[in-house]
């Protein structure tokens, strides 16, 4: 059973992008915005969820345990969508609206991806795009409608040019979830998109006595307890539920990690909600749209930096720090004192401080969130420290130093989150790898950058 969105009810707006009304709104008038307009779309999971709790015990449809009937599905897969209407215990409902109308609230610039070396890059990972010159960080363009294909399945196909699909949902009787973070309901394992789903075995777990729940709201997945991942790949699957969550609290949460930033979405109850024990089975389970490993899904990822700058200043003319990133673990700049001490120069000759973030300990996330607002540009080797720039404004600079995670792959995944929320991302990188990185090597472009201030504090 499928439903959709149509554009009744939609928020009226300036008409244009280059409309000062559009420019000046606020977070709080982007996320009042995007909630009306997922109004319908809440509504028919509610509609759904009433339906399906009204209906009688024995109309469930209990797990499959032998093999041989049981279907795998990735939720990556071609025709998803498609193979999914042979289950009937599976009822997805889609969030659809015109682009120009959602282009109003979400980030609406991209920059061009740039680095020192482009063809070093190439040589490590597939790259549509790269430029070496710095300055057209300081052109930006129009959203790139491609992003908006993140955790959608292969070769999805939209209604039209003009209305898209931007999420969904799964609204499932009687299922369980993996320890990996499958959803097993009837003669059917789901896979939604997530780190690692190609190592799903189609194994049915068999709890002895698992605590049943009536409403279960499922984002768990593998990693979720690792920073990045539960930052930006896990907790922002509940962004656009907020209110469905908070309409509905006796839903349950299956979530494990996600301190410190699940607290800012505003859940009510949020501690007493979560479940941490996969050992249980939901009489109905709401699996929202997951993502690609490293490849977060746009929407999703707008709204959970919205809700993370909620109450922050967020004024780019007062962005006036440099923030650098100190990693004493893994990857980290073995040069570090020079590095900082060449950048605490810079920052003064321009007005401006240099914060240094450590990881021993970390700082509060009050300063934590202060600080990254705040923040022209963020300096880091490659890590999740990174992960705050949620909290950072549209249009601040990451330079990032990249590192070989393996002999045949550079991490690029902070590329894509730059990209998704309009910042200017800038990869470092050189033969000797991200630990061997000089503070020459990182002063050429800091202060290339630093002579355009005055277009660096736009987004």
């Amino acid at each position: 059973m499928t439903s959709y969105l149509d554009e009744s009810n939609q928020v009226v707006v300036a008409e244009s992008l280059n409309d000062p009304e559009v420019v000046s709104l606020s977070v709080e008038d982007k996320l009042t915005a995007l909630t009306s307009m997922m109004t319908s779309y809440l509504d028919e999971i509610d509609f759904m969820r009433r339906e399906l709790l009204e209906a009688k015990s024995e109309q469930l449809v209990k797990a499959d345990t032998q093999y041989k009937y049981h279907k795998m599905l990735p939720a990556r897969s071609e025709n998803f969508f498609e193979q999914l209407e042979a289950f009937p215990f599976v009822h997805t409902v889609f969030f659809k609206w015109d682009i120009a109308e959602m282009r109003k609230y979400l980030y609406p610039t991209q920059y061009p991806f740039t680095s020192n070396d482009c063809n070093l890059i190439s040589k490590f990972t597939k790259l549509s795009e790269c430029s070496t010159d710095i300055n057209d960080l300081l052109r930006g363009q129009t959203l790139n409608d491609s992003f908006m294909s993140l955790g959608l399945p292969l070769n999805y196909a939209h209604d039209s040019a003009r209305q898209k699909t931007w999420t969904f949902l799964h609204v499932i009787q009687d299922a369980v979830v993996s320890q990996k973070g499958d959803v097993i309901a009837g003669n059917l394992t789901l896979i939604p998109q997530r780190c690692k789903d190609y190592e799903a075995t189609g194994h049915i777990p068999t709890y002895l006595n698992p605590k049943v729940y009536d409403q279960v709201f499922d984002v768990h997945q593998y990693w979720d307890r690792e920073f990045y991942h539960s930052h930006i790949e896990v907790v922002p699957r509940l962004a656009p539920y907020v209110k469905f969550l908070n309409d509905n609290p006796s839903v349950k949460i299956f979530l494990r990690g996600g301190d410190p930033i699940k607290r800012f979405l505003g859940i009510k109850d949020l501690d007493k909600r979560l479940l941490e024990d996969w050992e249980f089975r939901a009489r109905v389970l709401y699996s929202p749209a997951g993502s690609p490993c490293g490849n977060p899904a746009l929407l999703t990822t707008q709204l959970m930096s919205l809700y993370a700058k909620r109450d922050l200043e967020n004024n780019p003319q007062k962005r006036n720090k440099i923030v650098l990133i100190k990693r004493s673990l893994k990857r980290f700049f073995r040069q570090h004192k020079s590095i900082a001490a060449m950048l605490e120069a810079l920052a003064s000759e321009h007005g401006l401080e240099l914060f240094v973030f450590r990881d021993d300990p970390v700082p509060s996330i009050d300063l934590t969130r202060r600080m990254f607002n705040e923040a022209i540009m963020v300096i880091a080797p490659h890590g999740a420290g990174e992960s705050n720039m949620l909290y950072a404004q549209p249009g601040t600079v990451i330079l990032e130093g990249m590192c070989f995670t393996s002999n045949v792959r550079v991490n690029t995944l902070f590329k894509v989150v730059a990209n998704l929320l309009g910042m200017r991302y800038y990869g470092m990188l050189f033969e000797s790898g991200c630990f061997d990185i000089t503070a020459k090597q990182i002063e050429t472009p800091v202060k290339n950058l630093l002579r355009h201030l005055n277009i660096l504090r736009t987004a």
